[in-house]
C-alpha cells in the first residue's frame, strides 16, 4: 500500500487521541507520566494554577521539554485523562518501559505534584498508594520518596 493511502488510513481509523499523540510527536512513557501527573493534581477535585505548574514543570525537568511540547503533553495527558476508564494501561507503559530506578523517580515526581498546593488531601494520598502498588514499589520505597519531597 502506498505511503499516502496507509497514512489516510490511520487516520481515518486512529482515535482522536492517537492522532494528538502522532501531531504532537508524543513518547509513549512521557504520556503516561504526564497522565498519572494530571490524575494526581485532580485527586483532591480542585484543579489549581499551582498544581498544574507543578506538572509542567516536572515534564519539563524529567523529560528535557521546551514550553510548547509541554503545552501539547498536557493537552494530550489531560484529554487522555478525561478519557480513561482505567489508569492500567498508562501504568502498564511504565512498568514495561522503565526500570526499577526511574520508576521511583516518577513516583517522587508524582509526590511533587501532589505536594505542589502545600498540601497533602486523603485522595492524592490514596491515589499515589493505587500507583504505588501498581507500579511494584514496596512500601517503604513509596514512603521513603514521600518523606523526601514532604514539607516539613
Amino acid at each position: 500500500m502506498p505511503s499516502a493511502l496507509k497514512q489516510l488510513a490511520s487516520k481515518l481509523f486512529s482515535t482522536p487521541a492517537e492522532q494528538d499523540k502522532e501531531q504532537a510527536g508524543l513518547d509513549d512513557v512521557q504520556l503516561a507520566a504526564a497522565v498519572l501527573m494530571v490524575e494526581v493534581a485532580r485527586a483532591d477535585f480542585s484543579e489549581d494554577a499551582v498544581e498544574r505548574r507543578a506538572v509542567e514543570a516536572e515534564l519539563r525537568s524529567a523529560f528535557g521539554l521546551d514550553e510548547g511540547q509541554v503545552a501539547r503533553l498536557m493537552q494530550a495527558a489531560s484529554r487522555r485523562a478525561d478519557e480513561a476508564v482505567s489508569l492500567h494501561r498508562f501504568v502498564a507503559t511504565i512498568n514495561d518501559s522503565l526500570s526499577y530506578a526511574d520508576k521511583l523517580d516518577v513516583l517522587t515526581q508524582l509526590w511533587r505534584v501532589a505536594y505542589a498546593d502545600g498540601e497533602l488531601d486523603k485522595h492524592e494520598e490514596h491515589l499515589m498508594r493505587r500507583f504505588s502498588d501498581m507500579l511494584h514499589i514496596p512500601h517503604r520505597d513509596w514512603i521513603q520518596r514521600k518523606l523526601s519531597v514532604a514539607p516539613e
